[in-house]
């Protein structure tokens, strides 16, 4: 099945939907990250059948252990997910590929991101390289620091 059309959205369009794939058992407050309103970050979302089945946001936002680009050309992704009845069709690299497209066009040189660790796979798929050790986000569980060129 080819993918659907990745288009870009707003923080509402794309919050509830957040809360829900990854966050439900916390309050809605906590799929909230700072920065959301900016008018420079890129929601995106995964379109099947007139609803949102996945959803992604890209931050201009830099780490020290980035180690790819200086801190004004470092963009985060955050709070990227695929609806389960979707998972294996294309629909993640499509949200991927959105918002690695938007940073680049704002003058991104790495791209980042703290991904849980069963999407470190995923992520590696796409030219992310971990780097450091494993480490717990309390409340959400393990994850992995990793990055790429843009």
């Amino acid at each position: 099945m080819s993918p659907q059309p990745v288009v870009r959205v707003s923080i509402a369009q794309v919050l509830p939907v957040r809360h829900q794939l990854l966050r439900a058992h916390q309050p809605l407050s906590k799929a909230q990250f700072p920065g959301d309103e900016s008018p420079e970050v890129g929601h995106f979302a995964a379109m099947r059948e007139g609803r949102i089945v996945g959803v992604v946001s890209i931050f201009q936002e830099s780490d020290t252990r980035c180690t790819r680009a200086p801190a004004d050309q470092q963009w985060r992704i955050r709070g990227m997910a695929t609806s389960p009845e979707v998972q294996g069709q294309g629909l993640g690299a499509a949200l991927l590929q959105a918002a690695v497209d938007h940073a680049m066009h704002a003058g991104a040189r790495a791209i980042w991101c703290n991904a849980r660790q069963p999407a470190i796979g995923f992520y590696a798929r796409y030219g992310f390289i971990g780097l450091g050790p494993i480490f717990e986000i309390e409340g959400i569980g393990d994850h992995q620091y990793m990055e790429r060129p843009a």
